[in-house]
């Protein structure tokens, strides 16, 4: 190995540990306003809506710390998708509806009955997220990577139980907005999420020569469906 080369992978480490440390600082930053949500509630004021909120805040606690953790401590890829799209696919796909709901206002002629629905989708959602993450461990990416083939546990009944488990607590979200915006806004991140699951399921392809198999037994996202 020449001077050139070694300087150039040194430079890829650097650059790999860098981008790492942000993302886990960041998602270090959510868990800690999550943190921040969860001490500022008085449990004893609390009613149903209510303890199924801060149920789901803690559940987004403990995921974005897993994440956090996982972004540090996991191997480097063994395959990834090349060139800036996967990667637009990937970050709009997590965040999009996120971020975009901000700028939208809460309905606020809902009925307790519609907030429960949306509280308990949430909550589903945030729980299944954790427990799926926990299974998936390492082998974690926001970005289309391959480090290892897991196909036990939810991985056994859709090839995407995490990106499942984000759109239930996305679609409880939604019922709080109910506007037209709201809708088209969620349309769109989701079609960035199919993207972004056509492209790793083509980097796994690639990676691993069981991927084919698994993919002509396991579903994409709906049991029994799709």
């Amino acid at each position: 190995m020449n001077n050139s080369t070694a300087a150039v992978r040194m430079q890829g480490t650097k650059g790999e540990w860098l981008t790492r440390i942000g993302v886990s600082a960041w998602f270090f930053a959510l868990a800690c306003f999550s943190v921040v949500q969860i001490l500022a509630t008085k449990a004893t004021a609390l009613d149903t809506l209510g303890w199924a909120r801060l149920i789901s805040t803690i559940s987004l606690f403990s995921f974005f710390l897993m994440i956090a953790w996982l972004t540090v401590v996991r191997p480097r890829p063994l395959a990834q998708a090349r060139g800036w799209l996967p990667r637009v696919a990937a970050l709009l796909g997590t965040w999009l509806f996120l971020i975009g709901t901000f700028f939208l206002p809460h309905r606020t002629d809902l009925g307790v009955t519609t907030l429960l629905l949306s509280a308990a989708l949430i909550l589903l959602g945030d729980i299944l997220a954790v427990v799926i993450l926990r299974r998936l461990g390492k082998s974690f990416s926001i970005m289309a990577e391959a480090r290892k083939l897991v196909t036990a546990g939810p991985y056994s009944v859709v090839r995407h139980p995490l990106y499942a488990a984000e759109e239930l607590a996305a679609l409880g979200a939604l019922i709080q907005f109910a506007s037209l915006e709201a809708v088209l806004l969620f349309m769109v991140q989701f079609g960035f999420q199919v993207l972004r699951m056509r492209n790793e399921e083509l980097v796994l392809r690639q990676t691993f020569p069981a991927y084919s198999a698994y993919m002509a037994r396991t579903p994409r996202l709906i049991p029994g469906v799709w």
